[in-house]
């Protein structure tokens, strides 16, 4: 009976010092995970983009003074863009990604450990800055849930003397979920995507229409 207290009394104890270790570095997790997942994501949308391949001269019409927008190309541009991202964050959590150029030595690097984005030292999470290299690492991981395209942003604005600036950005709203020891959370962050820039020579209209 004396035994069986004691191994209940040490149960007991591991499982209050566990849940006070995980309620005083669940936050720290949190906050490196988030910052870690964003920085894969804006190396993500980086490469990305250098796949992109738009023809300009598509984008508008320019006649009778006044510019519109083709928006039949411009939705393609951005459902492509959608397929591109969605496939290349599945193919590096399957460890299918082969692609291989100067931009993503990162990105190979997450394919190889299928999905994992980053290694922690258990001592960065400390305060102490003679620990923050120290001690076993743990892995930050992703789980792809959805990409949502919001909406497309167009703008027409003046550029210096007989000149239009023509921007088109896509909103994208990506939610992940994270998983870190002691800390499965979803992150979800709204990204905007510059597609298009493009400066037109000759007489600036005085109006525009979408």
């Amino acid at each position: 009976m004396m035994k069986k207290g004691k191994y209940i009394l040490i149960m007991l104890s591991l499982f209050i010092c566990a849940y006070l270790f995980s309620n005083r570095m669940t936050p720290r997790i949190e906050n490196i995970a988030s910052k870690e997942i964003n920085q894969f994501i804006q190396i993500l949308i980086n490469h990305t983009s250098f796949t992109q391949k738009i023809d300009t001269h598509k984008l508008y019409k320019k006649e009778n003074n006044s510019i519109s927008f083709q928006m039949n190309y411009i939705n393609d541009i951005a459902s492509n863009y959608i397929h591109n991202l969605e496939e290349t964050l599945l193919k590096l959590e399957e460890g299918s990604y082969q692609e291989n150029n100067p931009y993503n030595k990162k990105l190979l690097k997450i394919n190889q450990q299928k999905g994992i984005v980053a290694r922690i030292p258990i001592g960065s999470l400390t305060n102490n800055i003679f620990l923050q290299d120290r001690g076993p690492s743990f892995s930050i991981k992703y789980k792809t849930l959805s990409l949502t395209s919001s909406n497309i942003n167009k703008k027409i604005k003046n550029y210096g003397i007989n000149h239009l600036a023509i921007s088109i950005d896509l909103n994208v709203t990506i939610v992940l979920q994270i998983l870190v020891p002691l800390y499965h959370e979803h992150f979800k962050e709204n990204y905007t995507i510059p597609l298009v820039y493009e400066v037109i020579e000759g007489e600036v209209p005085s109006w525009y229409q979408n």
